[in-house]
């Protein structure tokens, strides 16, 4: 909006001194145009009298003559007592006349050389012409006609913009949710087309994990619910203590694996809300990844964790970052079969936190599936989960502008997960 406003500010100032000055020296141009033409006459007297008046021995009588004959005043003053700017004085020298004018009448002076003497001849006010007040108006309405023109051509282009933006948000309105505004570089409305485009995005991203949210709570809430459904019928009817106590134990890992799935469900809603009051900050992320080893550490996986850029540097949220990188660990650790690589690795543009499995490796055409919520790996003989992990570290990273890329690994032969943070903090 700073971009909109200062430029209706500049158009609007540089339209009305260009067209202001253009104009104005347009009008000051004819009007000399027309003095100029209004004064020949008395010019080319002026000069014949000047002409006479050198060759004339007493010159004294013929001004005494002129004034009782004529009605315009006539003067000879000594050149040395006319002074004058020095930017005229060589045109008058060159015998160009001088024209002077006051509120009240015009003065004509034209020098004599040879006598060192200039003739002035007083000219009575020149007449009213009603074409300079036509003129006036025409030059004003063509100054105000201009001003609007210029600004309508300003306008185009963001009445255009606005129409565009006004069927995006209709399109949007009516459940295309796929709707975006495309932006240009020279939109007055960037800030808000790209508002409007996060927007979207961000109702697009809510909507669909509303819908896996209702398939997850009605798929995997269902099951423990019949299985706890049966357990409480097969506990009335049983008269078996040992069953009775069977019955109990199923039921209560029943109770277990719900109360695990909704705190899943609570935790990944949460963090939409979460992340709007977080304070990025300063962390070394090599501290993150110590705490999350240590945390994952067991006897059956080795961890292979090369620190040598324990120093490096990221901007974000310390407690969302660690859960990120928690997961990614946790994942491996699900799908390995005995080692996992941890590795920094920067660059002048970017930091990158690669974590590596030995695992079976995922497939190239579910990559882009397991980054979203409930869709799980298809990996045999492995705990199944929720499928929330990839998830909450892909919506992590997009909360810190950073980019996931899951790949294979040569070093290894598993899955490889990349995460690449922008290289603004060192």
């Amino acid at each position: 909006m700073n971009k909109l406003s200062l430029s209706l500010m500049s158009l609007i100032l540089l339209a009305m001194i260009g067209l202001g000055w253009g104009l104005d020296g347009l009008f000051s141009k004819y009007t000399q145009q027309q003095k100029k033409d209004e004064l020949a006459p008395y010019r080319q007297l002026g000069l014949s009298l000047a002409k006479t008046l050198a060759q004339h021995n007493n010159s004294g009588e013929f001004i005494n003559n002129w004034r009782e004959v004529n009605a315009l005043p006539l003067s000879i003053f000594p050149l040395v007592d006319f002074p004058m700017p020095p930017e005229l004085r060589q045109a008058f020298h060159a015998g160009e006349p001088l024209v002077l004018e006051s509120q009240d009448s015009f003065s004509m002076s034209f020098i004599m050389p040879k006598k060192q003497q200039v003739l002035m001849l007083m000219l009575p006010p020149l007449p009213n012409d009603d074409r300079d007040g036509t003129l006036r108006i025409i030059l004003t309405t063509s100054f105000y006609l201009g001003i609007l023109f210029i600004i309508l051509l300003w306008l185009y282009p963001l009445l255009k913009h606005l129409r565009l933006l006004r069927l995006s948000a209709k399109a949007f309105g009516e459940g295309n949710l796929g709707q975006r505004v495309k932006i240009s570089k020279n939109s007055y409305l960037v800030d808000i087309e790209n508002e409007f485009n996060n927007m979207a995005q961000r109702i697009e991203t809510l909507v669909t994990d509303n819908k896996l949210l209702g398939n997850a709570v009605s798929h995997d809430l269902r099951t423990p619910l019949a299985r706890l459904r049966f357990g409480i019928e097969a506990l009335e009817e049983t008269k078996s203590d040992k069953m009775r106590e069977k019955y109990q134990q199923h039921m209560s890992r029943d109770i277990d694996e719900m109360e695990s799935l909704v705190s899943v469900l609570l935790s990944y809603a949460r963090l939409e809300q979460a992340m709007i009051a977080i304070e990025p900050r300063s962390i070394t992320l090599a501290a993150l990844i110590d705490d999350a080893v240590l945390n994952l550490a067991t006897h059956t996986k080795k961890i292979s964790w090369d620190d040598s850029h324990n120093k490096a540097k990221v901007n974000g949220d310390i407690t969302y970052l660690a859960m990120l990188i928690n997961n990614l660990l946790k994942n491996a650790g699900q799908y390995c079969h005995d080692n996992i690589a941890i590795s920094i690795e920067q660059s002048t543009t970017q930091l990158c936190l690669v974590i590596e499995d030995d695992g079976p490796g995922i497939a190239v055409d579910k990559r882009e599936e397991l980054l979203k919520p409930f869709i799980r790996g298809n990996a045999q003989d492995q705990p199944q989960g929720y499928g929330m992990g990839l998830a909450i570290v892909a919506r992590i990273a997009a909360w810190h502008k950073a980019s996931i890329e899951i790949g294979d690994s040569s070093k290894l032969g598993g899955a490889k997960m990349t995460i690449s943070f922008k290289q603004d903090a060192q």
